[in-house]
């Protein structure tokens, strides 16, 4: 994923959107981008690995044992988070081959809210939310 910054007319120029990074801090700012990277970090599991990351170099195996996981579901997590830019893999001569290790690419993100209220009314009137599905544990 490559971050991306969108110029919007309707937002003072101080305020992009879209997700960039300075220094170890993580900016985020608009709906999309929002929901992106909250769903990187929707999960426990997830939230394990980045905090165990930032301690210490931990390979796939050294995370899965760790956590307890297997390395497929272990691998498939660190992705989620590759691609939303919150860690990064460098790989190392291992003893069998290859050893990639997770590491973080930032220490904070910060969640720009400024700009939401009017980018929501906006995106509103373009494509609406659906309303919600009626169930019979609804009636």
């Amino acid at each position: 994923m490559t971050f991306r910054s969108e110029k919007d007319e309707s937002l003072p120029t101080k305020l992009r959107r879209g997700i960039w990074i300075e220094g170890d801090t993580m900016y985020v700012a608009g709906e999309e981008f929002i929901e992106r990277v909250a769903s990187a970090l929707a999960s426990i599991t997830r939230l394990r690995v980045l905090g165990l990351a930032l301690k210490e170099d931990m390979g796939i195996e050294d995370l899965a044992s760790r956590l307890n996981q297997s390395k497929a579901n272990i691998s498939t997590h660190v992705k989620r988070l590759e691609e939303a830019n919150i860690v990064r893999p460098v790989y190392l001569p291992g003893q069998r081959g290859v050893k990639k290790i997770t590491k973080p690419t930032i220490k904070e993100i910060r969640i720009l809210l400024s700009a939401l209220a009017e980018e929501v009314e906006e995106r509103m009137k373009e494509a609406p939310l659906p309303p919600e599905e009626i169930t019979e544990d609804n009636l």
